[in-house]
């Protein structure tokens, strides 16, 4: 019976189920510092265009897993964030998501960044970060889209719409 509801699953479905179930056993490095497992703290970017920095006053938000073009999963608890420098891709810091799926590095400096977002199974995302201090016009928060690896498309990250625009 098992095999047969399987074998008769859209593709789609059959996919987000799959990997949901993959990713609910997967711990990684703590926000407090606290190593539960290997969050990679390798520099990727298997980005095929950089469209620019997002222009932002803090490192924090969320991230969300994509599958055939639909969110299955946000606020992802397993999903890992490494910030590099820009020039020299130097890993200043690597946390875990906290129990909600969100993620903030504190006082980090003005300047540019890339913020590397794992989950395993799933493509990196490097992200391009300019951080600016004191306007209060980039006071947005920043949302992870992880997909599952493909030819054509990998993760990326971008302005969470749902953030305040203050």
């Amino acid at each position: 019976m098992g095999i047969q509801l399987v074998m008769t699953m859209k593709p789609a479905i059959f996919a987000i189920l799959s990997t949901t179930l993959f990713l609910l056993h997967k711990p990684c490095l703590a926000q407090n510092g606290a190593v539960t497992s290997a969050c990679s703290s390798v520099y990727e970017n298997h980005n095929q265009v950089d469209y620019g920095p997002l222009k932002l006053e803090a490192v924090e938000g969320t991230s969300v897993i994509e599958v055939g073009g639909k969110v299955v999963q946000r606020g992802i608890v397993e999903a890992c964030f490494g910030l590099f420098t820009e020039d020299g891709h130097k890993l200043l810091v690597n946390i875990k998501a906290d129990s909600q799926g969100n993620f903030r590095l504190k006082s980090v400096v003005p300047g540019r960044y890339r913020l590397v977002a794992t989950l395993e199974g799933l493509c990196t995302a490097n992200v391009p970060l300019m951080i600016i201090k004191g306007s209060h016009r980039y006071k947005r928060q920043i949302l992870i889209h992880f997909f599952p690896a493909g030819v054509d498309v990998c993760s990326y990250g971008a302005v969470d719409r749902k953030s305040p625009k203050t």
